[in-house]
């Protein structure tokens, strides 16, 4: 009884966090890379929980063949506890900085506590380092126990530093949840450290990501259902978010719409436009790198934004663009063709505002789709 009641609470916290790891494989878009880092913190999490309650289930068992087995189940508690708080550095990173990777110097230095804490913890059994099991099969703390738990911790602050140091690029809504994330395992691995035999840390990480994923399926709802793009409101934020991190921003735009979709609508059915739609926006998001983003503003109309400071890289995305439309065409076995007039320029502090800059490529891909028009009428 008094084993479970030291366990009690990973338990739950393991079948809390396991139905909502399940519901997320099902329902987050798994090529994102914040929700992959947050689906491998989860997995983590839940590994941290399983090993840490195997650990005291067979703490003080008399058993001979058991003490190996609690020296591995050490090893891997205390080599992943790092390894998940490393994961939360670069899940924050991704949520402050989307648009912006972990340089691969930045992410070396990063991974070398890691590495020390995986070399010293695997030496443990045979030289006592962060842990060592006594003739009674009774767990101990080693001499390093502090620098491991440092290493942990050195993590956790890392992230909550981040946050604090980019709190003007993040959105007012996520501030707070992204805070609470990282204090709350903060606060209950002190705990753990500091009273032994209390098990909060895992505990404390996994009712944090429950958080996060209330945020996660917030984000999800702001993706439009047919296209996979953004949807307004959530460009909106995006945009918002891209000018708090840079005062001087400076990005590319192409606003776009799908051509003759009434007469699709018309004449082949509203389910046949959406097919239309749909493919029009799977085919462009294909030429687009990860960084760049496509938003649906409404109907049949579309915005690009891109990482870019000329406009010869937009006149590239155009072409490229047509050229796969045209391809799709040739090989479609539909009635109609899949065509989009463009509006684009390159956004920089000439514009007053945001919406200033909106209205000018709306008005030139307006002119773009008139001169279409035009020229198909003498045709």
């Amino acid at each position: 009884m008094e084993v479970f009641l030291r366990i009690d609470i990973n338990i739950a916290a393991m079948v809390l966090l396991g139905i909502v790891l399940i519901t997320a494989y099902k329902r987050l878009d798994r090529q994102d890379s914040m929700n992959q880092k947050f689906l491998n913190t989860s997995l983590i999490i839940l590994l941290e929980l399983l090993f840490e309650t195997i650990t005291c289930i067979i703490n003080k068992r008399p058993e001979k063949w058991l003490e190996p087995v609690a020296d591995v189940m050490h090893i891997c508690l205390f080599v992943t506890a790092p390894i998940l708080t490393y994961y939360w550095v670069t899940f924050v990173h991704s949520w402050v900085e989307p648009n912006t990777s972990i340089s691969p110097k930045r992410l070396k230095l990063l991974k070398i506590p890691v590495v020390i804490n995986t070399v010293i913890t695997v030496l443990s059994p045979f030289f006592g380092y962060v842990f060592y099991i006594d003739s009674s099969n009774v767990y101990h703390r080693g001499s390093l126990f502090a620098l491991t738990s440092f290493i942990t911790y050195f993590y956790l602050l890392c992230g909550v530093a981040l946050i604090i140091r980019h709190r003007r690029k993040i959105i007012k809504q996520d501030f707070t949840p992204l805070i609470v994330f990282g204090v709350l395992p903060s606060i209950g691995g002190v705990c753990q450290a500091l009273f032994y035999g209390v098990l909060l840390m895992w505990s404390s990480g996994a009712f944090s990501l429950v958080i996060a994923y209330v945020f996660l399926e917030q984000r999800m709802i702001h993706i439009d259902y047919l296209t996979g793009a953004m949807t307004r409101e959530s460009f909106e934020c995006f945009i918002s978010q891209k000018m708090r991190q840079k005062a001087n921003a400076k990005f590319g735009a192409i606003y776009l719409d799908l051509d003759g979709l009434k007469e699709i609508n018309d004449k082949y059915g509203h389910l046949e436009g959406d097919y239309a739609i749909k493919t029009t926006i799977q085919l462009i998001k294909g030429l687009l790198r990860k960084t760049d983003i496509v938003a649906r503003l409404g109907g049949d109309e579309f915005i690009i934004v891109l990482d870019c400071e000329k406009n010869e890289n937009l006149v590239g995305i155009i072409t490229k663009i047509i050229l796969k439309l045209d391809d799709y065409n040739e090989k479609s076995k539909k009635g109609y063709r899949l065509e989009c007039s463009f509006g684009a320029d390159i956004f920089d502090t000439s514009y007053t505002s945001i919406e200033q800059f909106l209205h000018h490529i709306d008005d030139l891909m307006y002119s773009n789709k008139r001169r279409r028009k035009l020229h198909r009428t003498e045709e």
